[in-house]
């Protein structure tokens, strides 16, 4: 399910051989993904966050994580963080209503780009995956939302950092939320 983004720049070999290492860290902590609930609809890609509104979260377990990476833009140090948000209930958008889960990555200089990729596990399964890429920008963040099914749940993200045009491209590893009955 993971792919490169080829928008007419080149990629460098380190990017390919990230994207297939992300492929495989997401099999190996989801390695078969749940089917929707009985009636429910198909839980592809989003394009966009949902217009709901944001439901009060349950008690959840475990410490929120945060993964960093370090590069260059120039002479510039730049350090860029990822962060999967712990997940929630929404009311509203496709599914009218469901679980959700976001990342976002935080860099401290614009970068020539930042690619998201997102999951939702329901007790250790994927159940959906979602990617993003902004270009130019400090600040990328991809959500992925699952049709209301009460569990446990946690949302995992790993990104892609290409710190400037034609350079080199860092990969942040899979990182977990806290888990959270819902």
């Amino acid at each position: 399910m993971t792919r490169a983004i080829l928008r007419g720049t080149p990629r460098s070999f380190a990017a390919m051989v990230a994207t297939a290492l992300s492929t495989v860290l997401l099999a190996v902590a989801a390695p078969a993904q749940a089917a929707p609930a009985a009636g429910a609809e198909s839980t592809g890609p989003l394009s966009s966050l949902s217009a709901g509104t944001i439901g009060r979260p349950a008690g959840s377990v475990g410490t929120l994580a945060s993964t960093s990476v370090t590069g260059t833009v120039g002479s510039i140090t730049v350090t860029c963080t990822l962060t999967p948000s712990t997940p929630f209930v929404y009311y509203g958008g496709p599914y009218g209503g469901g679980e959700e889960g976001l990342a976002t990555v935080r860099c401290t200089y614009p970068v020539y780009a930042i690619q998201v990729e997102v999951a939702l596990f329901r007790y250790g399964t994927q159940v959906t995956y979602n990617t993003h890429t902004l270009y130019s920008t400090t600040t990328a963040s991809a959500d992925t939302e699952y049709p209301r099914s009460t569990g446990e749940y946690k949302t995992g993200a790993d990104a892609f950092i290409t710190w400037s045009y034609g350079g080199s491209t860092s990969f942040v590893p899979l990182t977990f939320s806290n888990s959270i009955y819902l």
